[in-house]
């Protein structure tokens, strides 16, 4: 899938990866961990791809992904060691070397027997002079660091050459056939933090806690090994003479229980680094999350420390001195001209009755810019062009995933946004389909009835940031779901068969039922969904008299939101008693409700609904003129440019 361009992003990343002083992050600057937030199939994993390609080679970079390993359980320690492994890799002008972390995993790789303190001593001074054999850190190497490979996507031989690297750098010289350890094992006596330990007796000591099965006490071990983690990249880029960049880890799946463990523990380390004033460490962490989990996990709540993608131009070091520990960032969709720009990278896909921007309005209709579908679309256009009027049936089309609909494929990969592990979990499905029919968090909540016991304690599902993005009121707070997503889920609650426990009708009588008194809109829109257009068309009629015109289509935005279950295929026909402003706004409601739906791709149907609704706005302008015949004119520029 190809990277469009993210330019405030992306300058944002690079900013986080270089040394130097950049517009918003000035040089030795503090770098928050990088949260990219979005939804399943936003993009956040490509950006990481692109960071890749763009600073592999230039850098020491790991980019890890904990979903690659067969099966990923809930230590931080395969993503540490992954770490491990992925920084190692050759980057001119640094030799990144682990000593502290390998003499770590010495200590770890055989039990001792802790009842005889003094003979305890002797046996790990015997194991670390054993381990001066190089071939024996490498069998050790290789153990270790087997499960790693995966994340990092190494193949056997791949593996082989980056272990004989890290193995080559334990020694600075890199030429003694025997190791020494003598610095890195004098490391585990302060630890950075002041200690006076006898640092082999507190390599015994982390070999017992090892083999402890008690959370506090693997914690402890955790936190020793992110701390020689860190210990170990300061004293490499220390000796990378005016190094311009940092090292970079790209952890996707940030959600995922080991990876946010390691950065738990990451962030809880730095902490206490600080307070002992030891130098920053030189590494810049971006990871990827589809919620909120990986925020609850390490201590945050709901929006905070939040950026939206399109206000990241704005960002500056103050907010940045504000974020401290985590800057989250929610992707946005991809911009007209993004989407553009990718539909003009190879022209000659397009035949040339196509103008490029007519390409991008009709996907961005459909999709509202949500990356893989956006790519998945542009994919099939290009094998058939003649699908521009008709996007509706790419949705319906077995592509990518020969076993599913695209709409289903991509609707699984929001799902699974909503599991830690990234899991297909049928209930939270079925879930979202029925919260689809509230226009916000706070409607949602109405909902919780019709979800079924299964789903009632899950609050992702009514706060996730990248599922509801849009702010609608802060008092009392209201977010709107994604349109995309909103749109796709909304096909599936369309397709239910009526004795379903949330059918259609069942999700917006509730809604209906419980919209406050003084929400005309909302309730209107409720009927309309419910198929009640007279109703709709005879309250419209009256409030003409009581509103504003700009309040008045405010209102009709409102309440054609949401397509309709069964969009009528012609124009409505008003009753024989219908006087001519309800025959108005009858034909402007069905116009603007056929209009919101982004199925409805025909350029030829989408202008003569636009004339219409045109037409209807100036009959109505007797009311109240100039909003009427500012709203007639975009209608009709709207119908100009699919001409």
């Amino acid at each position: 899938m190809e990277v469009p361009p993210r330019s405030s992003l992306v300058s944002l990343i690079d900013q986080f990866i270089g040394v130097g002083t950049g517009p918003q992050v000035p040089r030795d600057f503090p770098r928050p961990i990088l949260v990219l937030e979005g939804v399943g199939g936003s993009g956040r994993s490509h950006v990481l791809d692109d960071t890749w390609r763009r600073w592999a080679k230039r850098t020491p970079i790991a980019k890890v992904d904990p979903l690659v390993a067969a099966d990923d359980g809930d230590s931080m320690r395969s993503v540490l060691t992954a770490v491990m492994l992925g920084l190692t890799a050759e980057a001119p002008g640094y030799r990144v070397s682990f000593p502290r972390v390998v003499l770590a995993h010495i200590a770890m790789s055989a039990p001792i027997d802790g009842a005889d303190p003094a003979k305890s001593i002797l046996v790990m001074r015997e194991r670390i002079n054993t381990y001066r054999d190089r071939s024996l850190v490498v069998t050790l190497l290789q153990r270790v660091l087997a499960m790693a490979a995966a994340p990092l996507g190494l193949d056997p031989a791949s593996l082989d050459v980056t272990l004989e690297q890290m193995t080559g750098r334990l020694d600075r010289s890199g030429l003694r056939s025997r190791l020494l350890w003598r610095d890195a094992l004098a490391w585990f006596e302060h630890q950075d933090q002041g200690f006076r330990h006898d640092p082999e007796r507190a390599l015994v000591r982390l070999s017992l806690q090892a083999k402890v099965q008690d959370a506090g006490v693997q914690e402890d071990v955790d936190r020793l090994l992110v701390l020689a983690l860190l210990a170990d990249l300061r004293s490499s880029f220390d000796r990378a003479v005016n190094h311009p960049s940092r090292a970079v880890v790209l952890l996707d799946n940030g959600d995922v229980p080991s990876a946010a463990g390691f950065m738990r523990i990451l962030v809880k380390v730095r902490d206490i680094l600080a307070r002992h004033q030891v130098p920053r460490d030189p590494l810049t962490v971006i990871t990827t999350s589809g919620g909120y989990l990986l925020a609850e996990a390490v201590g945050l709540s709901g929006r905070e420390a939040q950026w939206p993608e399109s206000a990241l131009a704005g960002l500056s070091d103050s907010d940045l001195s504000d974020a401290r520990t985590w800057l989250r960032v929610l992707l946005d969709g991809l911009t007209a001209d993004a989407v553009q720009h990718m539909v003009a990278a190879d022209l000659t896909q397009w035949p040339s009755s196509l103008g490029t921007g007519t390409i991008t309005r009709s996907v961005r209709l459909l999709t509202d810019g949500h990356a893989e579908a956006t790519n998945l679309v542009l994919a099939r256009l290009r094998e058939d062009s003649e699908l521009i009027d008709d996007l509706g049936r790419v949705l319906s089309e077995r592509v990518p995933d020969p076993a599913h609909t695209m709409e289903s494929y991509l609707i699984d990969k929001i799902t699974m946004d909503m599991s830690p592990r990234r899991r297909l979990l049928a209930p939270i499905r079925e879930a979202l389909i029925t919260l689809a029919g509230a226009r916000d968090t706070d409607e949602a909540r109405c909902l919780t009835p019709l979800l079924g016991n299964a789903v009632h304690a899950e609050p992702i599902l009514f706060s996730s940031p990248p599922l509801w993005p849009t702010p609608l009121s802060a008092e009392p707070e209201r977010w709107a779901m994604a349109p995309f997503v909103r749109f796709l889920l909304l096909r599936e609650l369309a397709a239910r068969p009526d004795n379903h426990q949330a059918s259609w009708a069942k999700v917006f009588q509730r809604l209906r039922d419980h919209t406050q008194d003084h929400d005309i809109c909302g309730r209107l829109h409720h009927e309309l969904a419910l198929g009640n257009q007279e109703i709709v068309v005879g309250e419209l009629s009256g409030l003409l008299a009581e509103i504003s015109g700009a309040e008045w289509l405010k209102c009709v935005d409102q309440i054609v939101a949401t397509p309709a279950r069964s969009p009528r295929r012609g124009p409505t026909h008003p009753g024989p008693d219908t006087g001519p402003r309800a025959a108005a706004i009858s034909q402007l409601v069905t116009a603007l409700h056929r209009l919101a739906d982004p199925l409805l791709s025909d350029r030829e149907t989408r202008h003569g609904l636009y004339i219409i609704a045109g037409e209807e706005c100036r009959r109505l302008s007797d009311v109240d003129a100039l909003p009427f015949l500012e709203r007639a004119q975009h209608f009709q520029k709207s119908a100009d440019a699919l001409v």
